[in-house]
């Protein structure tokens, strides 16, 4: 068992490093940079310098990758038009052969195929995700190390202690919780952006009902995890998501978050 793990560890070993070369290192030597560009100015060192090369640190990154959630946002938009397209011929065969769901699967397919519509395209809403998590990987040893690795003896922003969870000992709780309610509701935000009004429609139950549930769980997990780690995560990811929310507003709107219209009466 022990030779095992050594050769798991032998393989893992260059991947961690290449990863660590291509994320970690920038991702530590900016931050660097950044409280050192910092270093002295009056006003970063009133909301706390550590704070303010996070977010700036955040805004980098998020415009480096935003080609990629560019990219998924107009994916999704055009997958989700071209299933409310094709929406009323769904339902036609859901009530023809509701109780055939071999056949419903092989007719389904088939009309995405005379549609030219590539039910895999919607798995593109996966990539900001998947992008992210290297990075989020490498700035927790980052926060972990930065004691001894960057030039830096306050980490308090706007009286939040970054360097610890927002429940540690020694933390201001009161004020520390409110990063990771904040980083929960503003991804509800980014995630009911996603589904535009009245997108549930144009899914079948078993769909809606999951993007239901994703809609109230990913924000609960998110801001359960964001409790756990230090809070200078919470920060970068709450400066990611409201980055992402005003690029995702100019591209697709509010989606589904827009409360409906009232007040238009029927015409005379």
């Amino acid at each position: 068992m022990t030779d095992f793990f050594h050769s798991i560890g032998t393989l893992w070993h260059p991947i961690w490093l290449i990863w660590w070369t291509i994320v970690g290192v920038p991702i530590h030597a900016v931050l660097k940079a950044l409280l050192a560009f910092l270093n002295g100015n009056p006003i970063a060192d009133a909301i706390g310098p550590f704070g303010v090369a996070i977010v700036l640190l955040t805004i980098l990154i998020k415009l480096i990758i935003s080609p990629v959630f560019q990219y998924q946002l107009t994916t999704s938009r055009r997958v989700q038009a071209e299933q409310r397209r094709i929406a009323p011929h769904l339902a036609a065969l859901r009530k023809k052969y509701k109780k055939d769901p071999q056949r419903l699967n092989q007719e389904t397919m088939a009309l995405y195929k005379e549609h030219n519509i590539n039910p895999l395209a919607q798995m593109s809403g996966c990539l900001p995700a998947l992008v992210q998590s290297p990075i989020l990987i490498a700035l927790f040893y980052v926060i972990r190390d930065a004691h001894q690795s960057l030039p830096i003896h306050n980490f308090h922003f706007l009286g939040i202690a970054l360097d610890k969870a927002a429940l540690a000992h020694g933390q201001f709780v009161a004020l520390a919780v409110l990063l990771p309610v904040l980083a929960g509701l503003t991804t509800f935000v980014q995630t009911k952006m996603m589904t535009p009004p009245g997108g549930a429609s144009a899914q079948d139950p078993t769909q809606a009902a999951m993007t239901q549930n994703m809609t109230l769980i990913l924000p609960v997990f998110i801001g359960f995890i964001s409790l756990q780690f230090a809070a200078a995560l919470a920060l970068y990811w709450v400066v990611s998501n409201l980055f992402s929310i005003g690029q995702q507003y100019f591209i697709t709107g509010w989606g589904s978050l827009s409360p409906p219209r009232l007040g238009r009466g029927k015409a005379a």
